[in-house]
C-alpha cells in the first residue's frame, strides 16, 4: 500500500472510531449513570463507580438481605431474564438489579449502602476496603 492510500485509510478509520465507541444512551448507561450518579452525590470522591463487578456484587448480596422474600426473587427473575442471552458474567446480573432497585425507587437507598461501606477506589478496579484499626 502506498503512503497516500494508507493516509487515507487510517484517517477513515480515525473518523469512524467514534461511531462504535460506548454511547452514553447505551442500555447500561441508562440503568447505571443514575446510579453512578447517586454515589456520587452521597459519597464524593470515594469513586465507588469504579467498584468491580464482584465487589458491587457482594454489596448487593449483603442489601438484598434486608429485602423480602418476594424482592428477592424478583431479582432473581430479573437477572435471569436479562442476562439469557449474554455472557457477561456478574455485570450483567449487577445491571439487572440495579434496574429493579432504580424501578422501585431504591437507588438512594442502595446507593447509601454502597456508601457505607468502607471501599475506596482510585481507578477502575483499583478499590480497596479499608480495615479497622
Amino acid at each position: 500500500m502506498r503512503l497516500p492510500q494508507l493516509l487515507l485509510a487510517t484517517s477513515l478509520l480515525a473518523i469512524a472510531a467514534p461511531a462504535f465507541a460506548v454511547q452514553p444512551d447505551a442500555p447500561y448507561h441508562r440503568v447505571m449513570d443514575p446510579f453512578f450518579a447517586q454515589l456520587d452525590r452521597q459519597c464524593p470522591g470515594r469513586r465507588l463507580e469504579d467498584l468491580s463487578a464482584g465487589d458491587l456484587e457482594l454489596i448487593m448480596e449483603g442489601f438484598e438481605e434486608g429485602l423480602s422474600a418476594g424482592q428477592r426473587r424478583e431479582i432473581a427473575r430479573a437477572a435471569r431474564y436479562g442476562c439469557r442471552h449474554t455472557i457477561a458474567g456478574l455485570t450483567c446480573a449487577n445491571v439487572a438489579t440495579i434496574r429493579v432497585f432504580s424501578r422501585w425507587r431504591m437507588l438512594p437507598q442502595f446507593a447509601q449502602a454502597v456508601c457505607a461501606t468502607t471501599w475506596r477506589c482510585a481507578d477502575f478496579g483499583d478499590c480497596k476496603q479499608a480495615t479497622a484499626p
